[in-house]
């Protein structure tokens, strides 16, 4: 048994464990910070509209450095830009532990977001790094093992928050994130190896002209797009534009109305990682045995009713089973879309493919997240939640009839 484990897992070594042991970093932090992200920043000053917007404005900038961050990762290679803006992620963090106010806490966003630049190449990186037979575990290992350390994260934060209280015990965690970006950073430049053959120098002088190529060699890229791609894109799209109704509003929302001490949310956010943590690898390797589209069916069929028991949660308890489920519809969502994905979109574009898909997701998000902030302040608190259930039911029939898994994975 113990042989056929390390069978299953082996192809966890290289790029790939070096990437691991950089998201589990980045997820110790992230697992810290955003339970408590947007009542921080309502702490700042800011109402459900702006919380809304800085989220919005954030996206944008990621989904314009995202266009020529596609390009450079097909002409000039990976590790370079992933290694550079990992250390510019990590001290963005300064201007979080500093902020006044929230216009200062957007600034902060802001010089994140350009710095994420490097998305593209981590995500080719890591398609680079998984065999077609191991992507559905591949992808779920990402998913899952960098939550490991961080299971108990959540809780934490919420004690930090009881105890020293939203302002200082904030600025804390995120003195926490900044320690651990520093450190993934380092270990990035260290271990990671380049994946393309061929990989020419990047200089900035590039940058103009590598904006202006991208785009044209992104919109030949989608030209050639199988239509099963462009339906699975579609339903994703969907996806994309309500995930913001719950990670911007959702903490408001349970901890203002449903009542949840701080505690008590950390709490559930620790419950959510360990569901991942339990589950994810299982059923990222029932993705890759059982296929990618009835994984993506039966993840929208437990995202629906979930989100109507969200909405009804007065208690930990029920909130604590809410977060379970989507913790399972998460993976299953998640890893069999980027293996779908991988499976359809041949190599040699899949970073200008995979990182123009990317960009739109991020494009549709700041619509949600711009959205779903009007919704919540001006016409009800549930109304963005409510509006989840419709557009998921619209996702759910598009992959039922229209995506179709391809004959032969590409490699």
């Amino acid at each position: 048994m113990w042989s056929r484990i390390k069978g299953e897992l082996a192809f966890i070594r290289g790029n790939f464990l070096v990437l691991l042991l950089s998201y589990i970093l980045f997820n110790l932090g992230y697992a810290l910070s955003s339970p408590f992200e947007s009542p921080f920043i309502e702490k700042l000053g800011a109402s459900p509209f702006a919380i809304g917007a800085i989220g919005s404005v954030g996206s944008i900038i990621l989904f314009l450095v995202r266009i020529p961050g596609s390009y450079i990762v097909d002409k000039h290679g990976r590790r370079q830009i992933i290694v550079t803006m990992t250390y510019g992620v990590a001290l963005s963090n300064i201007f979080f532990i500093l902020a006044p106010n929230w216009i200062f806490y957007m600034i902060g966003v802001i010089a994140t977001n350009i710095c994420l630049i490097y998305q593209p190449a981590l995500e080719a990186i890591e398609a680079d790094s998984l065999t077609p037979e191991r992507r559905g575990v591949g992808y779920a290992a990402f998913r899952v093992l960098p939550f490991l350390p961080s299971i108990f994260s959540p809780l934490i934060a919420g004690m930090l928050v009881s105890l020293y209280y939203i302002d200082l015990g904030m600025r804390i965690i995120y003195g926490i994130v900044l320690a651990c970006g520093l450190t993934a950073a380092v270990l990035r430049h260290a271990f990671l190896k380049e994946t393309l053959k061929d990989a020419k120098p990047f200089n900035l002088k590039e940058l103009k002209l590598a904006f202006k190529d991208s785009l044209r060699e992104i919109l030949d890229s989608w030209r050639l797009m199988p239509k099963s791609l462009a339906f699975l894109l579609a339903s994703t799209l969907i996806i994309a534009f309500t995930d913001p109704f719950f990670y911007r509003f959702g903490s408001l929302y349970v901890l203002q109305f449903v009542g949840l001490t701080d505690v008590e949310w950390g709490a559930v956010n620790t419950i959510n990682l360990a569901t991942m943590l339990f589950l994810g690898l299982f059923l990222g390797k029932a993705v890759d045995v059982f296929g990618r589209k009835k994984a993506l069916i039966l993840a929208h069929l437990i995202f629906t009713p979930t989100t109507v028991l969200f909405i009804l949660s007065k208690s930990f308890s029920m909130l604590a089973t809410v977060y379970i489920f989507f913790a399972i519809a998460s993976v299953l969502f998640g890893s069999a879309t980027s293996a779908l994905q991988a499976d359809i979109v041949p190599k040699e574009r899949r970073g200008r493919i995979l990182g123009s898909i990317g960009a739109l997701y991020i494009l549709v998000g700041a619509l949600g997240s711009l959205s779903g902030g009007f919704l919540y302040e001006n016409v009800g608190s549930t109304v963005p939640f409510w509006l989840c259930i419709p557009l998921d039911i619209i996702a759910l029939l598009i992959v039922i009839f229209k995506v179709k898994e391809p004959e032969k994975r590409e490699a």
